[in-house]
């Protein structure tokens, strides 16, 4: 009988062990450290360890269910916040207050694409060519892009902020056109960066796309 034959019998008889318990204290097995331990204390090792992960693992769900919590009640307010709005002023206003009492956003902007300058307000509006000259690498439609912006370029997006920061961009799009951009920024210029998950900024701007569509549907 070869150690074939012996795996192969223990795979057909499971319970081979429970029948002759005494044998389980004779098999040796070699530990991490370089000793030999019997197999009961190897499984006994082995079922710490597991016990050990699993601990980790249950705390990890915790704090993901804590976080996604969280979230959820975050992103409630800010729609919550944005539904009252009647004018588009007051949509922006709306916006850029939750972003930073919330969501403690550092630098928020809201852009409306317009090719001639027809309406009057605080909202800025400028032709869409020209913040895709200016951001275009950054400006993907459907998706949000996050990265690092010289300091003209983030005092385009952000008046006033003439500092070197990072940012993330989307798309405020309704029935495949654009209609504007909404940004976040940080003076932090490795904050926003391509491995940031944007799903959040994203929904944000289907907000406000069918908040607009209803306050300013020209």
């Amino acid at each position: 009988m070869d150690e074939d034959d012996i795996r192969d019998f223990l795979v057909q008889n499971p319970d081979y062990f429970q029948k002759n318990p005494e044998l389980l204290g004779l098999i040796e097995v070699p530990h991490a450290s370089g000793a030999a331990v019997s197999l009961v204390e190897r499984q006994v090792s082995v079922l710490r360890d597991r016990n050990v992960d699993l601990r980790h693992r249950l705390r990890d769900l915790g704090s993901t269910a804590k976080d996604n919590d969280q979230m959820f009640a975050d992103t409630r307010q800010l729609v919550l916040g944005l539904l009252p709005a009647k004018t588009v002023e007051e949509l922006e206003g709306a916006l850029i207050r939750v972003l930073r009492d919330i969501f403690d956003i550092e630098y928020a902007s809201l852009t409306l694409f317009e090719e001639a300058a027809e309406h009057a307000g605080a909202v800025r509006r400028v032709p869409e060519s020209q913040l895709k000259g200016k951001l275009g690498g950054l400006l993907v439609r459907g998706n949000a892009g996050c990265g690092a912006l010289r300091a003209d370029d983030f005092e385009f997006l952000f008046p006033g902020a003439t500092l070197v920061g990072s940012a993330a961009i989307a798309l405020i799009e309704s029935n495949g056109k654009a209609l504007g951009a909404l940004a976040v920024g940080s003076s932090d210029a490795g904050h926003y960066d391509s491995d940031m998950g944007t799903l959040f900024l994203e929904f944000a701007a289907e907000v406000i796309a069918g908040l607009l569509q209803r306050i300013d549907p020209s």
